[in-house]
Order: C-alpha cells, then sequence, then structure tokens
C-alpha cells in the first residue's frame, strides 16, 4: 500500500439531549476529545510520525471526519481496523488503537445514543461501530518462552502414582512449588532429600512481560550443600554488620580517621 488511503471516523447520535451535527455544532470539549482520539487512532504506537499534512474533510451527516491516511500508516491502521470489524476483539492490534476502541466504548455505554465508527468508502475494511451494545474485549495473548532456573529450597514431598512430582517450598518464602517429574527420576535419588534443603534444576514456561513462571519440570535433583569456607565466613559477616550497624556512613568514618579524604 503505496498510496494514501481515506478513512472516515464519525461521531453520532446525541449528546445531553442535542444532536451531534457538523453544520448545528458538537460541544466543544467533545470537539476536541474526538478529534484528539482520532488522530492517535490514526498515528497508534507511531507516535514519531506527525500528521501536519494530513488532509481533513468535515462532513455533515453526523460529525464525520474525512481524513486521507499517509501511506506509512495505512497497512496497520487498515490491518488492525478490519481485525476488529472481523473478530470482534481488541486482543491482537496496536495498544494505543485498542485505548481509543475502549474509551470509545465506555462512553457508548454511558451515553446510550452516542455511537462511534471507522469506515473505508473503499471498502478496504468492513466498518466498525461501537454502541451501547459493544462488548469489544482486550485479552493479551501471552507468548510462553522456555525457560531454565536452579532453584533452592526444602523438599516437603514427592512422588505420586500417576503423576510423579517433587513439591519444594522456596527459600525465604512460604511458596510452595509442584514439580513435575518421572519415576525414573525419584527413583533415582540416592538419598530421601524430603524434609531436607535441595537444589532443583527446572524448566519452565515463562512470560517474557511479568517474568511469571508455570509449568515447572524436574531437570536435575541434588542435595544443598553450601561451601564450606562461605560458611566460616558468615558468622564474620554477622559480627562485623553488627559492630557497624551505628555507623551510617562507613567510608566518610573511614576517612576521618585518616585524617581526611585529602591527607
Amino acid at each position: 500500500m503505496t498510496q494514501p488511503e481515506t478513512v472516515e471516523f464519525v461521531l453520532d447520535g446525541s449528546i445531553a439531549g442535542q444532536p451531534v451535527s457538523a453544520t448545528e455544532g458538537v460541544p466543544f470539549n467533545r470537539f476536541i476529545e474526538f478529534n484528539e482520539e482520532v488522530q492517535k487512532y490514526i498515528q497508534g504506537s507511531d507516535t514519531k510520525t506527525t500528521l501536519q499534512d494530513v488532509k481533513v474533510q468535515v462532513h455533515e451527516g453526523s460529525y464525520l471526519l474525512r481524513v486521507v491516511i499517509p501511506a506509512g500508516l495505512l497497512a496497520s491502521l487498515i490491518s488492525d481496523t478490519a481485525k476488529i470489524a472481523d473478530s470482534g476483539s481488541l486482543a491482537e492490534i496496536d495498544s494505543n488503537r485498542a485505548k481509543v476502541i475502549q474509551r470509545w466504548q465506555q462512553r457508548a455505554k454511558m451515553e446510550p445514543t452516542l455511537t462511534y465508527a471507522v469506515r473505508s468508502p473503499r471498502g478496504a475494511f468492513a466498518p466498525v461501530v461501537i454502541s451501547q451494545a459493544s462488548n469489544l474485549q482486550r485479552e493479551e495473548r501471552v507468548q510462553w518462552v522456555d525457560a531454565e532456573r536452579y532453584l533452592i529450597g526444602e523438599i516437603t514431598d514427592w512422588g505420586g502414582a500417576q503423576s510423579p512430582n517433587v513439591h519444594l517450598r522456596l527459600r525465604n518464602s512460604r511458596e510452595t512449588l509442584i514439580v513435575d517429574a518421572t519415576a525414573d527420576q525419584i527413583r533415582q535419588q540416592r538419598e530421601n532429600l524430603v524434609f531436607h534443603k535441595a537444589i532443583v534444576h527446572v524448566r519452565a514456561k515463562q512470560n517474557p512481560k511479568t517474568g511469571e513462571l508455570k509449568d515447572y519440570k524436574l531437570v536435575e535433583l541434588r542435595a544443598y550443600a553450601p561451601n564450606v569456607e562461605d560458611a566460616r565466613l558468615d558468622p564474620l559477616f554477622a559480627a562485623g554488620a553488627k559492630a557497624w550497624a551505628g555507623v551510617a556512613d562507613g567510608g566518610g568514618w573511614v576517612e576521618e580517621l585518616r585524617g581526611g579524604a585529602h591527607v
């Protein structure tokens, strides 16, 4: 799509009992509001593209804006609007366009005579009409990705005849994870780790947006054996933290003992 195309944006019905009309008038706040939302719908997430050279015609028959859409924005606008018309869903369209549609839908439910529409005079997509009866939802479809993690915690249970798994209470947490396993993985453990700390290597599915993990599967399980030298240092760290608890600026205190930073 290398050539611009005309798309119509329509505000129809009545506001506060007064019909919306390009010639008879539109309440000023709704005039500004609708025009700004049309701009946001056209741009979508491509806010770097300015619309200062875009031609807009105002037509009678409600308040109708006939906009010549730049070629650079046309493909995504037509694609998104067609998805709304075909599926009645906002799940797979540009998030900024979805927000505009949701605002129109909310207002139409508050003012039953009010309707919004996006139309293509050439028929590039079926008309989208937002009214009191509209129920367009934006349900995010998460593309879960594979992930691997090493988890430390206490094994509270394992086994299961039909669906073998490992119950792991995470360290410093009350959360208990259910990690799917095979009978062979549990059978091959040389020692009973139930009620003992363990390092559990798992594979899982992760939501890349939120970091949420699900569908844990066991890769390897072994007893938790912290480094002996680290264990010896722990009491020293604890004693040092206690001794320095009342010093707000440790670095400044050391410099003062040395006679100042510029000595």
